[in-house]
């Protein structure tokens, strides 16, 4: 009882520096949700922010702007270099167009003009606007040769008339459950990080308390063991890790709006997961530091940066080869990978089974490891204890 008592005036007494820490990984998180939000009830593409240079004086390249303006929305931006590629980097315009002067008489001739364009590196918003200029321009130029003896505001006419035609898309039931699980997987993958992060930060702050040399001295003339006294003090700080995993496991359902189904069972489990692997590295770390400092070191180096390379924050995709396989010696690597296979999946299968059976046993044997070792570094608290004696052999 009073190992008991200890621990929880040790938490109470740094209950600030853990809600620092907790209200930054849960502001963390619902960013992260915010910007990985998914209407499952959309049904049209947003439109785009379009920025639109028309130096053609004809009627052709004002007639495309004016149907540019009404499929997308066209936003005015100083016509200078600095001016564009801040606002491609920070977001706010999604395709930089420059119509030519000679774009009208291009046309005239049955050629295909050449339109200037601006926009991020592989972005998806190039291949939709590029799609709605080629497909106003091959309508365009085909009414133009098939009725040559027309006016050109009557293909004009012909053109916007053809385009103004609209279809209706019905989306497979299981379209809108994929984006949503996707977004979902990607919220409970910053939890390699939050999650870890405070757990980590709540069991090492106990374990220097008794790290102490005062401590441990007034703690040898206890009359309870120092097995026992290490087996309390560890049900403490698991009973109140726990309680933060699921604080973190409910608010990450509430801000993600999931549902109690198959997918939300799964990304929990993996959570459970984690969280083991996480009080077995933060009671291994605890049992050997002796120094504040070294707490915010680790936060940094392997913690936040294994979040890194394991593509918490930055698509795994886009990471060299090299990283992802250094990734692989971290556990957040295969947390993440049970994440992103969970939110891909439609169907579950044994293909799936086996995939998220490997990643959980990978998870496990660090959970095992760490265990083992944090143990063996403890010896002296009452852990595992190896003794090694000569046996006398009679000749």
């Amino acid at each position: 009882m009073s190992v008991f008592k200890a621990t929880l005036g040790i938490l109470k007494k740094n209950l600030g520096t853990l809600i620092l820490a907790l209200a930054i990984s849960l502001g963390i998180s619902f960013a992260y949700s915010g910007s990985n939000s998914t209407k499952s009830n959309a049904t049209e593409l947003e439109k785009m922010n379009v920025v639109i240079f028309n130096k053609d004086h004809g009627n052709t390249g004002k007639q495309l702007e004016t149907y540019l303006k009404q499929t997308m929305n066209v936003v005015s931006l100083k016509d200078t270099q600095e001016k564009i590629d801040d606002a491609l980097f920070f977001g706010k315009v999604d395709y930089v167009l420059t119509i030519p002067d000679s774009f009208s008489q291009t046309i005239k001739q049955n050629q295909r003009p050449k339109l200037t364009i601006q926009v991020k590196p592989d972005s998806f918003n190039q291949v939709y606007i590029d799609s709605i200029i080629n497909n106003y321009l091959s309508t365009y130029q085909f009414y133009q040769e098939a009725f040559p003896g027309k006016t050109e505001a009557e293909i004009v006419n012909l053109t916007t008339t053809n385009l103004a035609k609209v279809g209706q898309i019905n989306f497979d039931s299981s379209y809108n459950q994929s984006k949503k699980n996707k977004a979902t997987g990607k919220v409970f993958g910053v939890l390699a990080y939050t999650m870890f992060m405070t757990i980590f930060s709540a069991i090492t702050l106990v374990s220097l308390a008794f790290n102490r040399k005062e401590i441990k001295l007034r703690n040898g003339c206890s009359p309870l063991s120092k097995r026992s006294f290490s087996r309390q003090q560890f049900i403490v700080q698991l009973g109140f890790c726990l309680a933060l995993w699921a604080v973190f496991v409910c608010l990450i359902l509430l801000i993600t709006k999931s549902n109690i189904d198959r997918y939300s069972a799964y990304f929990i489990l993996n959570t459970l997961l984690l969280f083991i692997v996480a009080v077995s590295f933060s009671n291994l770390i605890g049992g050997i530091i002796s120094n504040p400092d070294m707490v915010s070191g680790i936060n940094n180096v392997f913690i936040l940066g294994s979040a890194f390379v394991s593509g918490v924050f930055v698509p795994v995709e886009i990471l060299p080869d090299i990283v992802t396989k250094v990734a692989s010696f971290t556990p957040t690597y295969w947390y993440m990978r049970n994440c992103t296979l969970i939110g891909n999946t439609v169907h579950f299968n044994n293909d799936f089974s086996t995939k998220f059976q490997f990643n959980s046993l990978i998870l496990l044997i660090f959970a095992f490891i760490f265990f083992l070792l944090a143990m063996l570094t403890r010896t002296e608290h009452g852990g595992l204890k190896f003794s090694f004696s000569k046996i006398a052999i009679n000749k």
